[in-house]
């Protein structure tokens, strides 16, 4: 009779390890979904990021069109053609050369962005392997990178915009 009950109470610890299991197994499913969410959250606001710094270079180049056209509506109502055609020419040239600075700093800066992201996620990815090993990360450590990139990106848009408009925001 002992023996049965050994038996009995080993079955009922096991049933309880297994429900224990399983319940810790769905907590951490849980928390690695939340951890997805913001993640995708975060890629989000990086995509939005990306397309309003198209939308301004939009803005730039239209702005610059109209002052070349306008350069070259000068250039053919003044009296000193010659005068007012080398200065044109020097212009023309200045705005190409701004022109082409900003989209190697825009390059740059997008490069700079992608791999900063690229290195974010690596790492976390990296940090979530050893978690699986047997260490933990925190929540609040994976969205302080993910804050810390989405900042980088903000002061890289913020510098970008500073240095096209010559430091004057209008």
């Amino acid at each position: 009779m002992d023996t049965f009950i050994d038996k009995l109470a080993q079955k009922k610890n096991a049933q309880e390890m297994i429900r224990a299991n399983s319940a810790a197994e769905a907590a951490k499913m849980d928390q690695m979904q939340k951890q997805l969410s913001a993640y995708d959250e975060v890629m989000q606001e990086i995509r939005r990021v990306n397309i309003k710094t198209a939308e301004n270079v939009d803005n730039v180049r239209d702005v610059l069109a109209q002052c070349m056209e306008k350069l070259e509506n000068i250039e053919t109502e003044g009296e000193q053609k010659e005068e007012l055609e080398k200065q044109l020419a020097g212009i023309k040239t200045l705005l190409e050369e701004r022109l082409a600075q900003s989209e190697e700093f825009m390059h740059k800066e997008n490069v700079k962005v992608y791999r900063n992201v690229q290195a974010a996620f690596t790492e976390e990815l990296e940090k979530q392997k050893q978690e699986k090993k047997g260490g933990r990360l925190s929540l609040g450590l994976s969205v302080a990178i993910l804050v810390a990139v989405a900042a980088n990106i903000v002061i890289n848009l913020v510098s970008l915009f500073m240095q096209m408009t010559n430091g004057k925001f209008f």
